[in-house]
């Protein structure tokens, strides 16, 4: 019903009172709002007019819901709701709503008005989604580029020089989202490792907010602020810290609890494979998984994916097969020197795909490639 509401106000012009301005909303619990979101809210009291245009909507009741999203086909779209209904929501789910009112001339609103009119039609509504390079937040900088034209200047030393990887880091980490974090990192290939510059820093709703804040309009009178006024529109609580265990605590354990064992095997002539079978087959399986994105999905920062030097394919199911068939130990041999590579490369380079975790693990399967080698496990014939 709010959707149909918001086609009646198709053919309205914007009087002198309308403001555009755009809303800024935190992170929330759920994986999806990691990285808040963002809005553009127009108001006229004159016309009656007071709606939230974004372009974040997607339908969990479409067909292949979770395939779609797994490999990359998911189709969003931009909708419009009731301001006050809509504030109202994130207001009971705990994220601070941040306004800013733009600057902007009679003319350059009514551009917004009729773009996002435009994209609201059937058969412009529905983009497909984009992480990096379009999603809720980079749609919103276009729509004022071409709304504001040449008239509207961002500062283009403005979070220029990080990159896609290291503002997922920081934002998963500053929610509470470590295990998301790992998890993304190990996923995404080294085209996230390229910097953002100014404008697809605006990936991310906050950096939109702030590049706003920096950013100047042309008028007659000269250069002035694009934000007139920036305030928030509600009160959020504290909010309760996640549980200890940390992607960096649960490796740091692993890796002691593997080189105890380890050594205990060591002194104790104990030749057991158990934990190699297991730490392998999570291992290999993961490795599967990463080829998968790679090559079965369409996301396209999952390429060129170095965390395979490591998390190799090769590894399952040749763990059960070692001492047993000459393949299993040629696949472990080339494992082995991956798993080195990978060493070296976090070594000398200290990039930041390889995160403290990722070198905690190279670590303890080295301890157990180690452990293989010493025992005479990777070899071509059975002991």
């Amino acid at each position: 019903m709010l959707f149909l509401v918001s086609f009646q106000a198709f053919s309205q012009t914007l009087s002198p009172q309308a403001q555009v301005s755009l809303l800024t909303i935190s992170p929330g619990d759920e994986l999806y709002s990691t990285f808040g979101h963002s809005a553009i809210r127009i108001s006229d009291p004159k016309q009656y007019i007071d709606f939230n245009y974004n372009y974040g909507t997607f339908a969990f009741e479409e067909p292949g819901f979770y395939m779609k999203f797994l490999r990359g086909y998911l189709n969003y779209s931009i909708s419009s709701y009731n301001s006050y209904v809509e504030m109202e929501y994130w207001n009971r789910t705990n994220r601070l709503i941040t306004e800013q009112v733009l600057n902007l001339t009679p003319a350059q609103k009514q551009r917004v008005f009729d773009y996002l009119k435009n994209n609201l039609r059937p058969e412009n509504r529905i983009y497909r989604y984009k992480f990096f390079t379009d999603n809720c937040s980079t749609r919103l900088r276009d729509v004022l580029q071409v709304a504001c034209g040449d008239s509207l200047v961002f500062d283009h030393k403005l979070n220029a020089d990080s990159t896609f990887r290291q503002w997922i880091d920081k934002y998963a980490h500053n929610n509470g989202q470590e295990w998301a974090d790992f998890g993304m990192d190990l996923a995404i290939g080294t085209g996230s490792d390229q910097k953002t510059g100014w404008s697809d820093a605006m990936f991310i709703p906050d950096n939109l907010m702030k590049a706003l804040d920096a950013a100047r309009i042309r008028t007659p009178n000269g250069l002035e602020k694009a934000v007139l006024q920036k305030y928030d529109l509600n009160q959020i609580q504290p909010k309760e810290k996640k549980g200890w265990l940390t992607p960096s605590v649960f490796f740091t354990c692993l890796m002691l609890l593997a080189a105890g064992y380890t050594s205990y095997q060591y002194f104790r002539k104990n030749r057991s494979m158990v934990l190699d079978k297991v730490l392998f087959t999570v291992v290999g399986v993961s490795g599967w998984v990463l080829l998968l994105l790679w090559f079965g999905t369409d996301h396209g920062v999952t390429r060129n994916n170095l965390s395979l030097l490591w998390a190799s394919p090769l590894v399952f199911p040749a763990i059960f097969y070692f001492g047993k068939r000459k393949w299993a130990g040629w696949m472990f041999l080339v494992y082995t020197v991956l798993l080195l590579a990978g060493w070296l490369y976090s070594l000398l380079t200290g990039d930041a795909k390889f995160s403290y975790e990722v070198v905690l693990i190279i670590i303890t399967l080295f301890m157990r490639v180690v452990f293989l080698f010493k025992n005479k496990y990777i070899g071509f014939t059975r002991n």
